[in-house]
């Protein structure tokens, strides 16, 4: 998908949550989508995996 799609889509969904839920609540959606993606990113830059991740849960949980 082309960049310009993607910033699209996300102006597109931040107008219906502008909408839908008013500014204060619409804001604290994109803030806690913002720490989400920036915790992605962090995760990713230390090399972890879905995979690992849950093969360390499911071992926990088993043992």
């Amino acid at each position: 998908m082309k960049l310009r799609y993607v910033g699209a889509l996300i102006g597109l969904l931040v107008s219906v949550a502008w909408i839908t839920f008013g500014f204060w609540k619409m804001l604290v959606i994109v803030i806690s989508i913002g720490i989400g993606i920036s915790f992605g990113a962090w995760l990713d830059l230390q090399g972890w995996t879905f995979k690992s991740l849950l093969v360390k849960l499911l071992d926990k949980l088993t043992n």
